[in-house]
This record gives structure tokens, sequence and C-alpha cells, in this order.
């Protein structure tokens, strides 16, 4: 059983069509829709199989804020149900398999940790230490706190450098990206490790990128780090800059020819189930995607293939 945990924002036609294309027997959609959004648009997607997570949090880019949210889908699924496979996914990913291949992937693979997890630092990976140790004011505090805080770093009485060990204590420190695929254990794991160190978590609020650290690192420390693999979200970067590249007919081309991530891949090797970024104008685009990749595209052999095992 599959619990879709999917974070929005946004492009409520396309997340409609995203649970559409997953929808199956034994699956769920558990939807954090931005408090900052309008979450009107996004009322009509409520089903017997779809949850939007009351009190959402509001998410702000680079914040622990997605953390929090994140956190906040997976303790929902938790309760809701039995589910043993939970897939994050932003509300703009679509999948490159059929979803009749993609249960039956995770079916073959029970005890897999999809997670892409690199000791920091990696410069490689673009995870440097500094994402830790440089104090980051929230932009959730209060103009009032944020000033009493600038004031503090100034005068160095807050120092703006911090040191890991206090806070991390026996932990070495892990990166990766924000999406991941985990089992029922390891999420239970997070959630109880989060709630049992609340001091860990006031020293990640003041770091950048959280969601790209924090449960990597108690992932990465942990005993499910022995069945950690690559994630399966494909994001084109290659353009640089703060976001990733929307997917347009090139990429389709692309997804024929090149169905796994390579060995020479930081993350390490890896099948391509999902990716990112989509939006509600991207119907006809879709269409096609789903014509030319999906039909017959990955056979239970091909599945078995793909993973490898590593």
């Amino acid at each position: 059983m599959i619990a879709y945990l999917l974070l929005a924002h946004g492009n409520p036609a396309h997340l409609q069509r995203l649970i559409a294309r997953l929808r199956s027997d034994g699956t769920a959609f558990f939807i954090h829709v931005d408090a900052k959004a309008d979450g009107r648009a996004f009322a009509h997607l409520g089903a017997a199989d779809v949850t939007l997570v009351p009190a959402p949090v509001a998410v702000h880019w680079g914040d622990f804020s997605q953390v929090e949210a994140i956190l906040l889908l997976m303790k929902t699924a938790l309760a809701a149900g039995s589910f043993t496979r939970f897939v994050l996914l932003s509300g703009v990913d679509y999948p490159l398999w059929p979803t009749t291949s993609i249960n039956a992937f995770f079916a073959a693979q029970p005890d897999a940790e999809y997670i892409n997890l690199v000791a920091m630092p990696c410069a490689a990976a673009g995870k440097p230490l500094a994402r830790l140790t440089s104090y980051t004011l929230r932009p959730t505090l209060s103009p009032l706190h944020r000033l009493l805080l600038r004031v503090l770093l100034k005068a160095r009485i807050i120092p703006r450098q911090r040191d890991l060990q206090p806070a991390l204590g026996t932990l070495k420190p892990y990166g990766g990206s924000t999406w991941w695929a985990l089992t029922r254990g390891a999420c239970t794991y997070l959630v109880d490790y989060v709630a049992r160190n609340p001091g860990l978590v006031r020293f990640f609020k003041g770091t950048q990128y959280a969601d790209e650290t924090f449960l990597h690192t108690i992932l990465g420390n942990s005993p499910f780090m022995a069945n950690v693999r690559r994630n399966l979200t494909y994001t084109d970067w290659s353009a640089g800059g703060a976001s990733p590249a929307n997917m347009s007919a090139s990429h389709i081309d692309y997804f024929r020819t090149n169905t796994q991530f390579g060995a020479g891949d930081v993350y390490g090797s890896g099948p391509m189930i999902f990716a990112r970024k989509f939006s509600d104008s991207d119907a006809a685009l879709l269409q096609a995607m789903d014509a030319q990749l999906s039909h017959g595209a990955h056979d239970r052999s091909t599945i078995e293939a793909h993973d490898n095992g590593n």
C-alpha cells in the first residue's frame, strides 16, 4: 500500500491529473497545500482516497517550514492506515512509468529507502558544511524578532558561525535532495526521532535548505542507512540557478533513451520513475509523454533490471 505525500502551492489542475494518473487500489494521497496559497483552488480534490492536510504550514523557500510540512504529511499518513511505502512528491511532479509498473517496483523492493544521501561536505553535490554552520534568520520570524536577532548577531552575542558538535553530537551530517520514497519503518523512525530531539530541531531551524539536510542526517545515522539507494525523481538543473527547468518536449526524447540515472551521477545509478516540474499549462505535453513513454515501457523484467539491488 502506497501513501503519496504531495507538497503543493499552485497548479491545482496538474495536481488533479497527477493524482488521477497514480490512482489505484491500495494507494492514497495526502496533500499539504501551502498556507500562503488559496486553499479553495484545491478543495475539489477531496475524495475517499485524498486527504487535504488540515492546519497546513506557511512554507517558505529554503526554510525549515518545508520540513515541518513534510513531517505533517508523514504523521497524517502514518495515522491514516497501514501503508508500507511513503512517496514524497511535489505537486508539479509526474510519473514516467505506468502505475502498475510503479506498484510492482515498490512491491519487489519492500525494504529499500530511495533518498539521495551524501556525507557533508560534498562539493560534487553542492552540499557545503556552511549550510549548517552559518546561522540563518528564518523568514517566519516577526519583524521585531528578526531585528533583535540581527542586533545580537552584529554584536556577536549570537555567533553567526556555529559549532556542529553540540547540536549533532555523534551524528554525522548528510545532505541530499528533498524528494524520496521511504518505507513505513523509516518514516516512523524519523517522526519518533524528531519528537525525542527538540534540540536538533532548534538547530536546524537556523539553517538554510533544511529540507535537504535534516531528515537526511537522521536517516544517514540510522539502521536504515544500509538500505539507502538513490532517489527516483528526475530534476533538470542544467541551466543552473535556484529553480530547476520546466519539462519540455525535448525532455520526452531524453526520457525515451535515458531510463535511469547513470553511475556517474553523484548520488549513484537507479531508475527514473518521476520527473519535475510541470504546470497547469502542460496538458498537451503530458498527453504526448503518456503516449510515448507509458504504454508497455516497463514490464516486470525491466523493473527488476533497472533496480540492480544497489
